[in-house]
C-alpha cells in the first residue's frame, strides 16, 4: 500500500477515480484477491449464460449446473467484496492521517 497517495494528494479531486485507481493498486500484489478475479473469471468463461446475465442483462432460464455456478459466483464476489471493504477501511485511515497532517493536528 506505499504507492497509494491519499485522495487529498490525487490530481484530479475526482473521489471515484482515486477509489478506482487505489483499488487497483492495493490488490494488484495480492495473490488472493487475483485468484478470486480468475476463480469469477473462469466461472463466467464456462457458463455463458451466467456472463450473458452480468454482462447484458438478459433474462434467461439457468440450467442446474448454471445455478450451481451461480452459488459459487456468488461466493467469489462475496469474497472480493470483503476484501475492498477491508481495503476501504485501510486507506480511510491512511486519509484521515493525511487529513489531520495538512490540517496541523499531528505533526
Amino acid at each position: 500500500m506505499d504507492n497509494v497517495n491519499s485522495f487529498f494528494e490525487s490530481d484530479d479531486g475526482n473521489l471515484w477515480s482515486y477509489l478506482e485507481s487505489t483499488t487497483y493498486h492495493m490488490t494488484e500484489d495480492d495473490e488472493e484477491y487475483q485468484t478470486i478475479l480468475d476463480n469469477i473469471e473462469e466461472i463466467l468463461k464456462n457458463h455463458p449464460n451466467l456472463r450473458e446475465i452480468f454482462e447484458n442483462g438478459n433474462v434467461m432460464e439457468l440450467s442446474v449446473e448454471d445455478a450451481k455456478a451461480l452459488q459459487e459466483l456468488q461466493v467469489q464476489y462475496l469474497n472480493k467484496r470483503d476484501i475492498d471493504m477491508r481495503n476501504s477501511f485501510y486507506l480511510g485511515g491512511r486519509n484521515l492521517y493525511y487529513y489531520l497532517k495538512q490540517m496541523r493536528i499531528i505533526d
